[in-house]
């Protein structure tokens, strides 16, 4: 599959910016997990420039990925969106003058994934039930820690 995402360095000189505006398909960021699935496009915004000995590149990114909820295990939607990804390339380490920037934008948006995700806001209907189960200070049993003499 040919990218979409690549920039001619060469038509940015002189001041010149490259508009980005891309809608990409969810299997753009090649992606295949049982609780990790996006289904979403990812909506890809920003421009592109040169300046005398860098290529800058500065993006807005957003789409939705969905995860299982790690109290209930239900699979929720969570929003991804970055505003203002910036990244400096040195025009030296390019090794030709076509840039494709594809793996920067998957690895930004995978970087936007929260490792813990809960249902309702916050508010799993599952939550009290662990509760329950989970020790609290009133009932956990005293332990000596190597620096408590020191605080």
């Amino acid at each position: 599959m040919d990218s979409l995402l690549k920039l001619h360095t060469q038509q940015l000189r002189d001041g010149k910016r490259h508009e980005i505006e891309h809608i990409l398909p969810p299997d753009f960021l090649q992606i295949e997990e049982q609780d990790l699935v996006f289904k979403s496009p990812i909506y890809l915004k920003g421009e592109a420039y040169v300046t005398d000995d860098h290529l800058i590149l500065q993006l807005s990114a957003q789409t939705e990925v969905m995860m299982p909820c790690n109290l209930c295990n239900e699979m929720i939607f969570i929003p991804l969106q970055t505003e203002e990804i910036y990244h400096t390339i040195p025009l030296s380490e390019l090794e030709s003058t076509i840039f494709d920037f594809s793996d920067l934008v998957r690895e930004e948006i995978i970087l936007l994934i929260p490792q813990f995700v809960e249902c309702q806001g916050g508010r799993c209907p599952q939550r009290n039930l662990l509760s329950k189960l989970m020790k609290t200070k009133a009932n956990s049993t005293p332990h000596h820690t190597p620096f408590s003499d020191f605080l």
